[in-house]
């Protein structure tokens, strides 16, 4: 489905702007990122696109069409994730999924088959009889995105996902929505975990304070804006110095980051083993050459991981994190 905002606003009071002159496309069968800092918008912008809040000017289009007075239509061809969704915590999931499939009046048959499918899809089939309030937070955010698709929508709308969620039940998600978007589903996702969108998402918007900042493919955007520095976390193998000082490992280390010119942007103890937090101006390529460098002056590299991504880096240059 594609899906166009033309203009789109919305006042809650006749005052102050929630959204304002909001104008976005979004094209079938991508998934796109929502971005900004609380208050943004960005919740207001869902609702109006599940057409759960009217608009206050504008319009949405889609498939090229006009929102219908009616709106009954569209509503069952989208699955729409928001702040505060219910979870029925008495219900089994299979009970949960039944229940919404009913509401949107799927044939018993068809119905059965879909739990089945969604069940398995979301890694949920041993549990499908437990009590939704005995299910992890990993899990129970997982039957909430189940009921969002229980229905086969094509166009899935998710306020904050993977807030909350540890890295296994992310990864999860991400899994979800690429294997969502493989059936053709178009997703809106909003999200301030900008790392989590980085190799996610085909295109994105930034928000701030109701308006539109940039819009484009991630791709294109990055490239726009220069994004070339990354930051990364090295962590280390190394014997304790004299007097609780560097060792030398991390001396070594540094030798080699300053022939590099890379910049350390500090260095620290983590779990007993060293870290050093390091700025490389340059494409991953870059990185790569300054790990074969450590590596062949014997210093120990346990990990290497990057900690901001380019989207962050795009953000913090467009973005003063105000409220409206």
């Amino acid at each position: 489905m594609d899906v166009e905002l033309r203009d789109l606003s919305k006042t809650y009071d006749g005052a102050s702007w929630a959204v304002r002159e909001l104008t976005l496309k979004i094209p079938s069968g991508s998934i796109f990122g929502l971005i900004g800092p609380n208050g943004a918008g960005k919740s207001t912008t869902l609702r109006m696109l599940a057409t759960v809040v009217a608009p206050s000017g504008g319009e949405l289009l889609f498939d090229g069409n006009p929102l219908p007075k009616d709106p009954s239509e569209i509503r069952r061809q989208i699955g729409f994730l928001g702040d505060g969704n219910p979870l029925y915590k008495q219900m089994s999931p299979a009970e949960y999924l039944r229940f919404f499939g009913q509401c949107y009046r799927l044939p018993a048959a068809e119905l059965e088959e879909a739990i089945e499918d969604t069940l398995v899809t979301f890694d949920l089939a041993g549990k499908r009889d437990t009590p939704s309030g005995q299910l992890s937070k990993g899990m129970r955010q997982r039957l909430l995105i189940a009921r969002c698709l229980i229905h086969r929508p094509r166009l899935l709308l998710l306020d904050e996902p993977a807030d909350g969620l540890d890295p296994r039940s992310r990864s999860d998600l991400r899994a979800i929505l690429l294997k969502a978007k493989e059936r053709g589903v178009t997703i809106l996702v909003s999200s301030h975990i900008l790392r989590e969108l980085d190799d996610l998402c085909d295109s994105m918007a930034i928000i701030q304070r109701g308006r539109l900042v940039v819009a484009g493919p991630v791709d294109e955007i990055i490239e726009g804006y220069d994004v070339s520095r990354f930051v990364y976390r090295l962590r280390l193998l190394d014997e304790p110095g004299e007097d609780g000082k560097e060792g030398p490992g991390v001396r070594r280390a540094l030798e080699v980051l300053r022939e590099h010119r890379v910049l350390v942007e500090k260095t620290d103890v983590e779990d007993g083993q060293p870290t050093i937090t390091i700025q490389v101006q340059g494409d991953e390529a870059l990185m790569a050459d300054v790990l074969a460098a450590l590596v062949a002056a014997k210093v120990r590299v346990v990990t290497a991981s990057r900690l901001r991504s380019r989207l962050e880096d795009v953000y913090n240059r467009l973005s003063d994190d105000r409220v409206n």
